[in-house]
């Protein structure tokens, strides 16, 4: 039977972490993406009622008159009102703090959690170590921009980078903190390194 191995993996909004999530992967841990658990709740219906009564604005109607929910709509509403990102933050957070908890206590594996708000969560003390991945502003931003083909502003970028916690507040709970300043074969030689 494998090791119990539970790895928080945190890091600033571009900074890497999704690709070190696929490397962990390639060793085989299981992995889990906090921002596609969250993408999934967004589909839910019982989650959208709730997110209806705090950004109606967000919802369109399609031609079969069933409303949908838009995530550029959801981003704009959320970072121009702070009220409302609380608000749903405390819908989707407690999901996802149990989800992950769940998760480390049934697996006997070797597991990767994939969580961008980790400090302050009270998942922290349940991981075996937690790996922070860091890189400059203008490198994240860069990157963040190609990734989502102009789906994101730069505006976007810096408000959802300014909601985020500090460099030194992930830094704070961190056994591991990466640099990802440089090449992407630099990056992944590291990863591999942590995940082998």
């Amino acid at each position: 039977m494998s090791k119990k191995i539970a790895i928080g993996l945190t890091g600033s909004f571009g900074s890497g972490k999704s690709t070190a999530l696929k490397i962990f992967k390639e060793f085989g841990y299981q992995t889990y993406s906090a921002d596609e658990q969250v993408n999934k709740l967004y589909e839910d219906e019982r989650i959208q009622k709730e997110i209806k009564k705090i950004a109606p604005e967000v919802f369109s109607k399609k031609e079969t008159g069933r409303c949908f929910l838009e995530k550029q709509k959801l981003r704009e509403a959320v970072f121009s009102d702070l009220n409302k990102l609380k608000k749903i933050e405390t819908l989707i957070h407690p999901i996802i703090k149990m989800q992950c908890i769940s998760l480390i206590k049934s697996s006997n594996k070797k597991n990767i959690f994939e969580i961008p708000i980790l400090v302050n969560s009270g998942i922290e003390k349940h991981f075996t170590k937690i790996i922070t991945i860091e890189s400059r502003k203008e490198l994240r931003q860069e990157r963040i921009i190609k990734r989502y083909k102009h789906k994101i502003s730069v505006e976007d970028f810096l408000k959802i980078d300014q909601s985020q916690p500090t460099q030194a507040e992930r830094e704070s709970i961190s056994n591991i903190i990466i640099n990802n300043n440089g090449t992407i074969s630099e990056f992944k030689k590291i990863i591999t390194s942590l995940a082998n």
